[in-house]
């Protein structure tokens, strides 16, 4: 069920202060890093008012929604601030949107969630097909006959787990949509045509729609919208019945249908065994691609399964190797040691031994794993120590400059991507439009899509590597993702500030300490401060800084030394983001 699908009550309704104002701009600019200054001052005028309404859901839930130009532009739940149909129908980019067909909106309006088979896919399925996402982020849901989004809401799954899934389970939790009561709190404004997404043609949309729901909706509508047990029933002559009854002029009849159809059992086995077939193959070549590339052969196989494979497994799914259709491990392993992926040798009965690996095997080459999935687990080696340590990555932001470029790999303008990502992409793009010199390997052949991003002029026909990525990295912006254990990591445009510690005199020749971007590292203010009036015994304070992201500590007396010695130790920031002097 939605949050506003049903009536709210609002328990506070208040004006924003200009400081509140402020803030709420800059909060904006903070979650949505594809706007600009003048963008947001266009979102939240200053001579236009601007509140800010505490909510109570039909469903309990607490949401804090912001009000301007007569409008809800945004909605904070959960600590996530989510933007309004109405924001985003004047910035369509600012999430990432999936695509599906009309005639699924209305079910989405009665509270259903977005399923995998209502996603609208284009070109190859791959792992990319579902973009670059991970679970629980923020997107949102148009239509194939305008860019205009209709709902907004949160992933179930990353995109790697969704491209697992294949095609089956959920997508989206639908959260607010056109039509609801928040939206019917602004001014009730028409959707604007914005015209249809990307690769969906107007005119040919119905001829599509028809010719697909034909050919796929009675095996998959009902996985669309709806997420309840069903009876069984006979999957073949229903399917039949549907298709001789099927009509265009009759779609929604046919929809309510074939949405009370189901599969057998023995249907479901079947595709739960698929789902983890591709589950294991994906795990087992992560794990020769990460963690077992460098191990030490020959290796147990029951070492490798412990160590290497079950860790390779993404975050929110289960390797259960019983549920395959191999029924053991070393059925398994027998498999992939007859497409020579490794060398399996059984020492007794029931006891295998994993020889060697062949890292120039194409399977084990073609493999790609998501970015947000590389983590897999360790041996831990600390308890409580790294808690707080934050793990800094730096990025760059797709600009319009180098978006023919990226947009190649399914990212849009504003997406942040870490250096390592950057460099693999360009590298990929070169292979596969085959631009590396023949007579030198050292140079890259520059195409009309390359000149572009590199703004290189005509008379240059090739860069050498380092020269082809540099000047695509000057093309583009800063950000940097801070990660927290346990926390969802966060990305901030801009060039990452490191920690300043600087002494100051204040009235009466005293001497404080002033600690600067301590949350852009993710430590929270109220708890260092607290560590330091123990560690130090000194007074402390916590003040906003004009033309600062973050707040400003300040502790009593010269405590450069301890405070540099506990962002250190205890808060592991490393050395090359703190700078202390006087």
């Amino acid at each position: 069920m939605t949050l506003f699908s049903k009536s709210f009550k609002v328990k506070t309704n208040s004006q924003l202060k200009g400081s509140e104002r402020k803030k709420l701009r800059f909060e904006i600019l903070k979650n949505f890093p594809q706007l600009k200054e003048e963008d947001v001052l266009s979102i939240i005028p200053n001579k236009e008012a601007a509140s800010v309404v505490k909510v109570f859901t039909h469903s309990k839930d607490l949401v804090m929604v912001y009000f301007a130009v007569n409008n809800p532009i945004v909605f904070e739940y959960e600590g996530v601030l989510f933007p309004t149909v109405y924001l985003l129908w004047q910035f369509p980019e600012l999430l990432y949107c999936f695509t599906t067909w009309p005639q699924v909106f209305p079910k989405l309006a009665g509270g259903a969630d977005l399923m995998l088979p209502g996603v609208i896919l284009q070109g190859e399925f791959n792992a990319k097909s579902y973009g670059n996402l991970q679970k629980g982020e923020r997107v949102a849901i148009n239509t194939t006959t305008n860019l205009a989004p209709v709902a907004v809401g949160m992933t179930y799954l990353s995109s790697t787990d969704m491209f697992l899934c294949g095609k089956r389970g959920k997508a989206v939790r639908v959260l607010h949509f056109l039509g609801d009561d928040l939206w019917a709190q602004g001014t009730k404004t028409a959707v604007p045509n914005l015209g249809p997404p990307s690769g969906f043609a107007c005119e040919k949309e119905e001829e599509e729609h028809d010719s697909l729901q034909k050919d796929n909706l009675v095996s998959q509508i009902s996985e669309i919208v709806i997420d309840s047990p069903k009876p069984e029933s006979s999957c073949s002559c229903e399917t039949e019945k549907a298709d001789e009854e099927f009509s265009i002029t009759n779609t929604n009849t046919l929809t309510d249908e074939v949405c009370e159809e189901t599969s057998e059992q023995s249907e479901k086995d079947s595709d739960e065994k698929e789902l983890m077939d591709e589950l294991i193959m994906y795990c087992f070549l992560k794990a020769l691609k990460t963690t077992a590339k460098k191990a030490e052969y020959p290796m147990l196989a029951s070492t490798f399964c412990k160590q290497h494979l079950l860790p390779a497994c993404p975050p929110g799914r289960t390797l259960d190797v019983k549920k395959t259709s191999y029924k053991k491990l070393s059925k398994f392993l027998v498999e992939m040691d007859a497409i020579n992926i490794i060398k399996v040798k059984e020492l007794t009965k029931g006891v295998q031994r994993i020889m060697s690996i062949d890292l120039s095997h194409p399977r084990f080459r073609e493999f790609v794993y998501a970015e947000e999935d590389n983590c897999t687990s360790q041996p831990e080696t600390k308890d409580q120590g790294c808690k707080g340590s934050p793990e800094i990555k730096e990025m760059y932001v797709v600009t319009a400059a180098v978006l023919p470029l990226f947009r190649h790999f399914g990212y849009v303008k504003g997406t942040s991507l870490p250096v390592s990502l950057l460099r693999k992409h360009i590298t990929d793009y070169v292979k596969e439009e085959n631009l590396q010199s023949t007579s030198d390997r050292r140079m890259v052949n520059l195409d009309a899509t390359l000149r572009k991003v590199t703004n290189t002029n005509d008379d240059t026909l090739a860069l050498n590597w380092e020269e082809l990525i540099t000047k695509t990295m000057s093309r583009m912006t800063h950000s940097y993702q801070c990660t927290i254990s346990g926390k969802a990591p966060v990305v901030n445009k801009g060039k990452l500030e490191p920690i300043t510690i600087h002494v100051a005199k204040r009235t009466g020749n005293k001497k404080v300490t002033l600690i600067d971007n301590l949350e852009l590292y993710g430590v929270v203010m109220q708890d260092f401060s607290r560590e330091c009036q123990h560690g130090v015994a000194a007074s402390t304070s916590i003040s906003s800084v004009p033309g600062k992201k973050s707040q400003q500590l300040m502790v009593q007396g010269d405590q450069t030394i301890f405070v540099e010695k506990l962002l250190r130790t205890k808060y592991e920031i490393p050395k090359r983001y703190i700078l202390a002097g006087n």
